[in-house]
């Protein structure tokens, strides 16, 4: 694994990436292999992204789950970084991206909280998502929680008026 790391080599690395499993899993485990540059890993991420077509957003979201899934085993920094920038990515891909990507959003929540991939700080997020009501400790956790609960009250309201995603 090449043992060098700076933000444009990952960005270069960022800018080939594609939807298949092989491209995702590689970059992944390089992200992974530079753990120690969670920060600067999840900042370039976030920059990126928000500079793509919204067609080119989705494998961006697998990247993230990928990297949050199989670093946790060696440590929390990818999900304590991802947790700063995760929330208006999301955000973006429900506003402003189509069907499709709203639902690798949902699948994609519905999946972290089921493995409690950012611990008791979004165990409902999918709850909310869905239209039931939050715990009312949630907003209590913490600022980042709160920055997450409005984010998602957000995300809420707009999947609400996408016919798809109506609560009955």
């Amino acid at each position: 694994m090449n043992s060098a790391f700076s933000s444009q080599i990952l960005a270069e690395k960022l800018s080939k990436l594609n939807s298949s499993q092989q491209s995702i899993e590689t970059l992944s485990h390089w992200c992974i292999f530079h753990r120690r540059k969670a920060r600067e890993v999840a900042e370039t991420w976030g920059k990126q992204f928000r500079e793509l077509p919204k067609e080119q957003r989705v494998p961006f979201l697998y990247l993230a789950n990928d990297i949050l899934q199989n670093s946790r085993r060696k440590g929390s920094e990818f999900v304590n970084e991802f947790w700063r920038i995760l929330p208006g990515a999301l955000k973006d891909i429900v506003e402003h991206g189509d069907e499709s990507g709203r639902s690798v959003v949902l699948r994609l929540v519905d999946i972290w909280e089921e493995r409690k991939v950012f611990g008791s700080r979004a165990r409902s997020l999918g709850e909310e998502l869905l239209g039931k009501d939050p715990p009312s400790d949630l907003a209590e956790k913490s600022a980042k929680s709160s920055q997450m609960v409005k984010v998602v009250r957000t995300i809420k309201s707009m999947l609400s008026q996408v016919p798809l995603f109506k609560s009955s």
